[in-house]
């Protein structure tokens, strides 16, 4: 198991070093740099004010000199400082990374809960209504772009019922939940968890009608095996067949593709964060790119594809433990 990690951590870096160089090579070839965002709101500056920042900020090295510095530097712990903010970029990851999570977190959770009750339902009641409305529930859900969705879900609970909130952050969910419950009052609970529903409803939603389909099928293969007949015939109660035995046997392929979904979630939160004004790093990004701010968005990549490689890892030492077969010796 060590040897595995240690081979998996080995392509991890190398995947992360690969994948900063690509965007590191790429964000400098949009057009117009820092110094020119700059100078927009500063008429008075001229050319060689201009070349004289650009030397100070250190654009007018080597592309290579600069990708090669910027790894030494994160090596250390050091992501830069942001040209635009003029803060240790580090800080603002920290600031916005917890809101993306927590985001992330609930969009998955929901996500998961709806697949299994969908797809288990749809794999008990095939070829009947039940499964002719889930058919067409998974394929909004893989057609509908999550910003779409999201501006959908805007208009109807926001605008036109008022019911929750179109935007903002009114803080973690997870860390008011055991004052809530101390305290006995969930209306302190719904204050904050109002602000989550509709970005994790758009932003999970996707995600909720591939997992569902898969389970459908993965659950109608497993019952057809050979040893779940035998269950059958040992007279098993339904409810054991279909959780111990059938259930266990179909999760196997959904948990192979949660880490890359969770790694899509982190990516999709780009442009849901954004619909509903969400202070995350997605935002970040965002605005970085507009602001041509090259350290902050090589964090959010680097912070992006760390989280992204270590998902996978773990994702591979839970497939070793729920399948036997897959386990080394």
């Amino acid at each position: 198991m060590l040897a595995l990690i240690a081979k998996r951590l080995g392509y991890a870096l190398i995947v992360i070093a690969g994948v900063i160089f690509v965007v590191s090579i790429m964000i400098k070839l949009v057009p117009g740099d820092p110094v020119d965002i700059m100078s927009a709101g500063n008429p008075g500056m001229t050319e060689a004010d201009k070349d004289r920042l650009r030397q100070q900020l250190g654009l007018t090295r080597p592309v290579l000199e600069q990708y090669f510095s910027y790894m030494g530097g994160a090596l250390r712990g050091d992501l830069g400082i942001s040209l635009r903010q003029r803060v240790p970029t580090a800080q603002l990851i920290v600031e916005r990374l917890p809101a993306t999570l927590e985001l992330t977190f609930w969009a998955m959770v929901l996500a998961l809960i709806l697949a299994f009750t969908l797809g288990i339902v749809t794999a008990l009641y095939q070829d009947t209504l039940i499964d002719y409305a889930g058919t067409i529930v998974a394929v909004l859900g893989v057609s509908m772009p999550g910003f779409l969705f999201g501006i959908l879900l805007m208009l109807v609970f926001s605008v036109h019922y008022d019911l929750l909130p179109s935007s903002g952050y009114g803080g973690s969910v997870i860390a008011v939940i055991p004052r809530a419950i101390v305290s006995g009052d969930p209306a302190l609970l719904w204050s904050r968890a109002r602000y989550f529903v509709l970005p994790s409803v758009s932003l999970g939603f996707a995600l909720m009608a591939i997992n569902a389909r898969l389970i459908r099928s993965a659950m109608i293969e497993t019952l057809r095996q050979d040893f779940v007949q035998f269950a059958r015939a040992k007279g098993l109660p339904r409810r054991v067949i279909y959780l111990r035995h059938a259930l266990r046997n179909a999760i196997i392929p959904v948990v192979t593709v949660v880490g890359l979904q969770m790694g899509a979630l982190l990516s999709g939160a780009i442009v849901v964060e954004t619909v509903f004004a969400w202070p995350g790093i997605g935002r970040l990004a965002v605005q970085a790119v507009s602001w041509r701010d090259y350290p902050v968005v090589q964090a959010v990549v680097l912070l992006s594809a760390s989280l992204f490689v270590t998902l996978n890892l773990i994702v591979d030492l839970l497939y070793r433990l729920i399948d036997p077969r897959m386990r080394d010796g």
